[in-house]
């Protein structure tokens, strides 16, 4: 798709949303009702509306959770602009996100995400079980763009913010249950209880089960099934009129018979023709379990200060079995243990210390442990013996930071925003190991240390990073329906050492990413606020961009620099009382700049240079209840799924089988909502609904390209009643 027809492309989509705006006011002459609501975010650490925030946001309201069909945490990606995701290599319970071009797939201890997940203002470290069921939430808030003086560390391409529904003084009950193909059927239960006048409690169950939608040849079953289980419970104290004390806990278990991949090179074997069958000769399994402990301590001590503190306990542990190669005598097998546990405190003041200064500050600390355990078996043939490198990991982060920013209202509707985060962080890596390869393997005594430094091996095992991340930005608030800003910021994302490793020899450090942004945006509300549409436009600098690949058999690391700039648009219009229309656009351009090394493509992975999403909702009474129809398109260009050159790194593999394609997805619903309070609702829903076959992730190693396959047609019937 050239450029001329993506800028076609969105003319259509808001053409489309006008016409479709002015057909429904002509069939429908009753008056509107007002306009739409006022959406509130925390986007910059405290609440205020999402069309008077500086940051480009995309919030997510409960209602439209459940009409999109957003029941995870992946599913968020087809639906905020520039923001693209997918399931990591063979892992259902990892999701690897990237924003405006800015993320990283790699899921080990030895390296941190490129972007932020939140979950009730919790930060959550591994990207190895992040895959959360979105349930009894309040909100979603995706921030695009670096974050690096509020939310800290390894938010250079944005953060995205699960926001849970909290308990409160009204006791309700909802249950909930849906049966659809495949034989997947889940259930969900949610309650709200006041104990007292000043203690309320919230709690919630999810249960998830069904058979898998891929068949394995060899083994003849279906695999990649479904078998989930979690909830959370919920605890409010109001222990004064200025005190509240919040304390949740959290836990999910996910199971499943594999992550299978299709092998879609044909240089092995002929290719299946379809990326819902494979042929890999490993029976695969995967494990996951997170909890979680919170305390959120909230003190508002006068109209003007208030004081916040949160205390966080989590562990994660994932289990894989996986065949990455897909052939019948498979060439390369995973078998990866992970354990890892963090503690963390932030205490944050906000305070307006005049009628033109407000702060917010506060100091944040982070400690985690990650024990893994990671055996790669190799084969050049399916006939050659096995090559086996087995490297079990400790790693210990130790950080802390403070930051503060400050909004000085130069005059009433012009402000200027100074920022900044200093952070301090200490690792540690401890790896032991066993091969049946040639050559040296780490003991990590001193000799060891100074022979392999005499050598040129770029590695040491305790590393330490100091950083100050700023950000400028002035905000005008033209008139009540306009809004705009300008920033420049910066982020970075900790250093690390290479993980995926199957000699010693292929173990070296890396340094911080870096990010540097200037952005521009504008938020709008029109005709009586029936008509909200936010824009921006932003560059970035990307530098020490890191990527691991395989050249000849051999895990590789490459460092490069590069820039990103393009623009992001979301509409919605309130065409008639019972009718909302929206649509969002992205438009992305990041290459490599400078020398880029010859085994990394031209362009960065997971940047498709257009993605748009348009649909509609209708809340319509009729009869003696309300009927309720969804409707969306989802498309995105293609974009490719590893950071290799082929042509140089897999010579035998087609050059462009690492492209995911050109893909659109639709997705509806119909249902029906009646009783005296809106009781009882019957939905029949279905994603994909044309059962559009495609892939976003892949391994590519030597002469096979195994891709896994997105999401098939799924549809359900779902019954609920509340009271």
């Amino acid at each position: 798709m050239t450029n001329k027809h993506r800028f076609a492309t969105l003319r259509g989509l808001l053409s489309a949303s006008i016409l479709l705006a002015s057909a429904a006011q002509a069939q429908d002459q009753q008056p509107q009702e007002e306009g739409l609501g006022d959406i509130v975010v925390t986007a910059q650490r405290r609440s205020e509306s999402l069309q008077r925030t500086a940051v480009s946001v995309t919030a997510i309201d409960a209602a439209a959770l459940d009409r999109q069909q957003i029941t995870d945490t992946k599913q968020i990606v087809f639906n905020a602009p520039n923001l693209t995701g997918n399931n990591n290599v063979g892992q259902n319970t990892a999701t690897t996100f990237f924003i405006r071009g800015v993320g990283t797939t790699e899921n080990l201890a030895t390296a941190d995400t490129s972007v932020g997940l939140y979950v009730d203002d919790v930060y959550i470290s591994r990207q190895a079980v992040n895959n959360f069921s979105l349930f009894d939430v309040e909100r979603i808030e995706v921030l695009r763009g670096p974050q690096g003086t509020l939310y800290g560390r390894n938010t250079n391409g944005g953060a995205i913010k699960i926001v849970p529904k909290a308990p409160d003084a009204k006791t309700a009950f909802a249950l909930s249950g849906s049966y659809g193909n495949y034989d997947r059927w889940e259930g969900r239960l949610s309650a709200n209880v006041p104990l007292s006048d000043r203690i309320f409690v919230r709690a919630n169950l999810l249960v998830q089960q069904g058979d898998g939608y891929i068949y394995n040849r060899t083994l003849d079953k279906k695999v990649n099934d479904q078998d989930y289980a979690g909830g959370r419970i919920a605890v409010r104290a109001l222990l004064t009129d200025s005190l509240t004390f919040d304390y949740a806990f959290d836990y999910g278990r996910d199971k499943t018979n594999g992550g299978y991949a299709s092998d879609i090179a044909g240089s092995l074997r002929p290719s299946t023709g379809d990326l819902f069958t494979v042929v890999s000769g490993t029976d695969a399994s995967g494990y996951a379990r997170g909890m979680g402990h919170s305390g959120k301590l909230s003190w508002d001590v006068n109209d003007d200060l208030s004081v916040e503190s949160i205390t966080a306990w989590r562990s994660t542990k994932q289990n894989l079995l996986l065949d990455l190669s897909d052939q019948p005598i498979p060439l390369y097998v995973l078998d990866q243990k992970q354990l890892a546990k963090q503690f963390s405190e932030e205490i944050k003041v906000n305070a307006t210390l005049s009628d033109a200064l407000k702060l917010t500050a506060g100091f944040f600390y982070f400690d985690e442990n990650i024990d893994a355990d990671v055996t790669d078996t190799t084969r050049s043939a399916p006939t050659a013996a096995p090559s086996i490198f087995r490297k079990v990991f400790e790693v210990d982060v130790n950080s802390w930071a403070a930051f503060g920013q400050l909004e000085y209202a130069v005059l009433d509707s012009v402000k200027l925003v100074a920022a900044g985060r200093y952070t301090h962080e200490k690792r540690e890596l401890t790896v032991t190991q066993t091969s049946n390869l040639a050559g040296p393997l780490f003991n990590f005594t001193t000799a060891d240390l100074l022979t392999r430094a005499a050598a040129g091996q770029d590695f040491d095992n305790k590393r330490s990073f100091n950083k100050f991340t700023p950000k400028i930005g002035i905000d005008w608030t033209v008139n009540d329906d306009l809004f705009a800003y300008a920033s420049w910021t910066k982020g970075f994302r900790s250093g690390g050492w290479t993980g995926r490793a199957l000699r010693a020899d292929q173990y070296i450090n890396f340094d911080p990413e870096e990010v540097e942004s200037w952005e521009a945006g504008t938020k709008v509300s029109l005709f009586d606020r029936k008509v909200r549409w936010n824009s921006s436009i932003f560059y970035m600098n990307y530098s020490n961009l890191f990527n691991t690949l395989t050249v000849n058999g051999a895990f590789t690391a490459q460092l490069a620099d590069a820039r990103i700039y393009g623009l992001e648009s979301e509409l919605t219009i309130r065409a008639a009382p019972w009718l909302d229309l929206f649509s969002n656009v992205g438009l992305l351009n990041g290459r490599y700049k400078g020398n880029r090394p010859a085994n990394l493509a031209d362009k960065l992975q997971r940047a498709p240079s257009f993605q748009g999403k348009a649909g509609f909702s209708v809340n319509k009474p009729l009869g003696a209840g309300t009927l309720l129809v969804n409707g969306d398109v989802f498309y995105t260009a293609h974009y490719l799924v590893t950071p290799a050159n082929l042509a140089f790194t897999a010579p035998l593999v087609p050059v462009n089988s690492n492209r995911s394609g050109d893909f659109a997805l639709v997705n509806g619903s119909i249902g029906y909502r009646w009783g005296a309070d809106d009781n009882y609702q019957l939905t029949l829903s279905c994603s994909n609904c044309f059962n559009r076959e495609y892939f976003d992730a892949q391994t590519v190693i030597g002469r096979y390209a195994a891709a896994y396959a997105g999401a098939p047609r799924f549809y359900k019937l779902t019954g609920s009643v509340k009271f």
